[in-house]
């Protein structure tokens, strides 16, 4: 069976005394696991026994450090984080981490589309917070343009961007795997997840930079592999995006999809009910992703096998038409728990 690299990311910013935003770059993390078997099991099993000794509620299938913070805090959530990441360090050959530094006092602006689009001129803080949505896929880019990366598969945290060469370039050199909320429901793009949050909190605490030999420093002491490498100016051609259409990345994404639709709420409003964290275990179980769905914009991304999940006669009605056209499996949310303990 071939590594697996996954890949997350995450805002980095530091302020003043006074509040004010200093510096900004998305930070990116891919985690190499070779054993993936024996790594997905151990994961599970200890993440476990973690929330149950630190006495925190699961809100998802996965350590997603953000989905955690509300709930069980800042400081709770980083030291889950740790200690779960100690006990699996063994089985983590090597991690990368990327990041931008693009100083706005040298480059104020960036020029962006040109391709079937027209040229404009933005802020590079204003081009920053956009390519932090679409970070995961640019650092395994950024990975795979560092030296030979034999036998990997490629998963990628779920993203939204428009069209770029390094998006362009990735799929020549590979099929990344994209999972929509992969940190909620994949072991391995949330171990990613955890050591980007965690590189922020440790540069933090030990009031270091983002450079790479702070990086280097702040994971000295645990028992993987640590490369950093960080984009500039020259690598603005192939970051930058080059028109205004979005990425669709769906012929990409983790099968099944595991779709939800309730009546009347929004996938926001989905994950704050009790429900939720059994339809990321489900995802978990399945190997699999998840999205909300909207009949319009979703349609189209739907494969035989994928999973359809409802609440309510539209939702219902929706799941009905659909099985006339795909095979898929359905099933009201309250089923999930049944569904989960399925072989």
């Amino acid at each position: 069976m071939p590594a697996i690299t996954a890949f997350d990311s995450k805002d980095f910013k530091r302020s003043n005394r006074v509040g004010d935003l200093k510096f900004f770059s998305p930070l990116g993390c891919g985690v190499k696991v070779t054993k993936t078997k024996e790594f997905h099991d151990l994961y599970i099993e200890n993440m476990t026994k973690l929330l149950t000794e630190f006495d925190v509620s699961p809100v998802c299938g996965c350590l997603a450090s953000s989905e955690f913070f509300p709930s069980a805090g800042y400081s709770k959530t980083y030291k889950i984080a740790d200690n779960l990441l100690k006990s699996i360090q063994d089985l983590i050959e090597s991690v990368f981490i990327s990041y931008v530094i693009l100083p706005s006092t040298t480059i104020p602006t960036v020029e962006v589309g040109g391709y079937r689009s027209p040229k404009r001129e933005i802020a590079t803080f204003d081009f920053l917070r956009t390519l932090s949505n679409y970070f995961s896929y640019i650092t395994a880019w950024t990975y795979l343009n560092q030296g030979k990366r034999n036998n990997e598969q490629i998963f990628v945290d779920g993203f939204r961007g428009k069209i770029t060469y390094a998006w362009e370039s990735l799929l020549d050199k590979t099929f990344p795997i994209v999972y929509p909320h992969g940190d909620e429901c994949n072991v391995f793009i949330s171990t990613a997840d955890m050591v980007a949050s965690l590189t922020d909190k440790k540069l933090y605490d030990k009031h270091m930079r983002l450079r790479p030999e702070d990086i280097t420093h702040i994971w000295e002491e645990y028992n993987f592999d640590v490369e950093t490498r960080f984009l500039d100016q020259n690598s603005l051609p192939q970051i930058k995006w080059i028109n205004d259409k979005l990425i669709n990345a769906s012929n990409q994404h983790a099968k099944p999809t595991i779709f939800l639709k309730a009546d009347g709420y929004t996938t926001d409003d989905i994950k704050k009910l009790s429900v939720y964290p059994d339809a990321t275990l489900l995802a978990r179980k399945l190997n699999g992703c998840l999205q909300g769905f909207d009949k319009k914009i979703d349609t189209p991304k739907i494969r035989n096998g994928d999973v359809f999940i409802y609440a309510g006669k539209e939702a219902e009605e929706n799941a009905r038409t659909l099985t006339d056209m795909y095979k898929l499996q359905t099933m009201p949310f309250k089923e999930i728990k049944e569904r989960i303990k399925l072989p």
